[in-house]
């Protein structure tokens, strides 16, 4: 996939960025580098990113989709004090995909977990 000059920055916001964003963040951020961009082309490169598999796709509890650099099989926890979204590093359960696919059938491709609670203390997380 060619990425258009907007993707690029698109891009590269959330590259930079120290966690998860959503579209109205980046729209906000690339306004303050005075970019003139809608969000609808935001949305659309967010879609065309995710779909070519360089950034990652999270759906949030109130927020809908936030876009997150890090691209590899991982869980989040989901503060419902802040309204954040952290990565936690623990490694990718395959084994879950087995048993749901022994319980249900089929083939499990890959499953998302997003725990749910309130940090006690919000100064160690990014």
């Amino acid at each position: 996939m060619k990425i258009t000059k907007q993707g690029q920055q698109i891009y590269d916001l959330i590259l930079s960025s120290d966690g998860h964003m959503t579209a109205e963040e980046i729209l906000i951020e690339l306004k303050n580098q005075n970019l003139k961009i809608g969000i609808a082309t935001i949305y659309r490169n967010l879609n065309a990113l995710f779909t070519a598999g360089y950034i990652n796709r999270v759906r949030h509890p109130e927020l809908g989709y936030i876009y997150d650099k890090n691209k590899s099989e991982h869980y989040h926890f989901y503060d419902k004090e802040t309204k954040k979204i952290y990565d936690l590093n623990i490694e990718y359960q395959e084994e879950l995909d087995r048993l749901v696919e022994k319980i249900f059938g089929g083939k499990v491709e890959s499953h998302s977990i997003i725990f749910e609670g309130v940090l006690n203390d919000k100064k160690d997380h990014k």
